[in-house]
This record gives C-alpha cells, structure tokens and sequence, in this order.
C-alpha cells in the first residue's frame, strides 16, 4: 500500500503545474512598467485639468502627484485635477507595480517675460505692448507698428485717464479688435485666474498690482473660455509719473503648455 501510495505521488509531482494563460510562472520575473504617455487638456472653462492616458503594460496601478506630493491613486487611465483644490506648476503620472515605477511629467510653470520702459499714450516713445502667444514672445511698440490682423496676438496700450494709470485692450482704442482680446482682472491674488464674468477690456493699474488675463480667440470660440485662449497674469514691477504720464515696467506670465487652462502657477 506504501509502495503504490509512493509510486502515485511521484506521478502527480511529474505533472506540469497549472496556471492561467499569461500568468508569469513563479520562476518569470515581472518587468516593471514604462512611462504613460499622458495627454492633457482643460476641463470645466480652464478651472480644472483633464489627464488621459493608454494603459501601460504591467501596470498595477497610477499615481498622479502635484508639484512632488501625491494626489491621486487609481487604477483607471483618466482623471481631471479640481483647480479650486489646488493649482500645480509640475504634474507627474507614474505607472507602477511591485517591481518598481516610470513616470511622465508634465512642466504646467508659465512662460515669463518682461517689457520695461513703457510710456503712457500721452508721452513719447512705446506705449504698446505686443504678446505673440505663439512663441511665445512679448515686445514693446509704438502705435503705428500695431497690426491687429497678425494672429494669435493680442496688444495693450499703457493709458492716461486723466491721471489714473490704465492697461488698454486694442479694441478699447481706435485701432480695433485684435485677433486676441486681452480682458484683465481686477489686481488679486493667488495662481488660478477667475472665470467669466470677472475680466474687463479696460483696467485701472497701480504699482506692485497683479493682475489675472483673458486672451480670448476673435476667430474661434470667441466669447467662451476654451482651448482657443490663453490665460495669464501681469505684474507691474513699477509704475512712475512722468512728464504729465506715466512710465511702467512690467513682467507677463503666460500659461502656454496647456491653452485654455487659468493655471499660473510660478
């Protein structure tokens, strides 16, 4: 009985073991993941940020972090970042599994630049300011330069009202509509740029103020924020009287990875 009992054991050892087609055997080694190629685009008028991406092979799981901290764990291949939750100057999607991880980034920090030296319109000199949101690339002019058939640009004039310091949308001034209407904010704070309702072709300016904008596209979507526009800021660095005017210098931040996203984060 022992024999035949031994003589069993040895054939079902002899067997070839069963597992599930696919399923790495105890002696495979599973690769860790490589890096999702992620796409983004923005979500709710620009408040939010979308994230998709297509599944990576061996991932177990995603995790999205915020300028270095974890955000979201999942195993799905989209997610959308609530802006009014938190804004990102980096975003990072990582597919891992016990093996290890790979990640992609995605670099959401505004482009920067500065004009300086710029004249109200009563004073000699460049009192225009020209943003190319193509390059981008922003330039200093004078009136007789501003062409506002070139596309993709908008222009602001630095204005005297009677003594109180103002940036002008071209199509608040006899030039007419550019092919990108610059609206801007009242000065605030903070790194995500308001929603409708709150952008003006025509704001009063002050020294140190910091002021959210709208570029939106006249040749398509115009009127509603999508991915047609642009968004950024403007902080005027210093803002001096002058001859009867005013001279200013300013520096422009500029969301330009994503369009149509209201993150400035910098």
């Amino acid at each position: 009985m022992r024999r035949n009992l031994g003589i069993v054991l040895m054939l079902l050892a002899a067997l070839p073991s069963c597992r599930k087609e696919g399923q790495p055997s105890p002696s495979e080694t599973v690769p860790p993941p490589s890096a999702p190629k992620v796409e983004a685009k923005p979500w709710y008028g620009g408040a939010d940020l979308e994230l998709t991406w297509r599944p990576v092979e061996y991932a177990e799981e995603y995790v999205v972090y915020g300028d270095g901290s974890p955000l979201i764990r999942t195993e799905d291949t989209a997610v959308i970042l609530n802006g009014g939750d938190g804004v990102y100057a980096e975003i990072e999607v990582c597919a891992q599994n016990d093996v290890g991880r790979a990640c992609s980034t995605l670099n959401l920090t505004p482009w920067e630049g500065s004009v300086s030296d710029i004249v109200s319109h009563d004073l000699t000199g460049n009192s225009w300011v020209r943003i190319d949101f193509t390059t981008p690339s922003i330039n200093a002019l004078q009136q007789d330069d501003v062409d506002p058939n070139v596309i993709n640009t908008g222009y602001f004039l630095l204005y005297n009202n009677y003594g109180y310091a103002e940036i002008r949308d071209a199509g608040a001034t006899p030039v007419g509509q550019a092919r990108m209407e610059m609206a801007f904010s009242d000065n605030m704070s903070g790194f995500l740029a308001p929603g409708p309702g709150n952008y003006n072709t025509v704001q009063n300016v002050v020294s140190g103020g910091f002021y959210f904008f709208w570029a939106d596209n006249t040749s398509a979507g115009y009127g509603s924020m999508d991915e047609n526009d642009y968004f950024g800021a403007i902080r005027v660095d210093d803002l001096n009287r002058s001859g009867g005017g005013y001279v200013a210098n300013f520096t422009i931040y500029i969301q330009h990875n994503v369009p149509g996203l209201r993150w400035i984060k910098f």
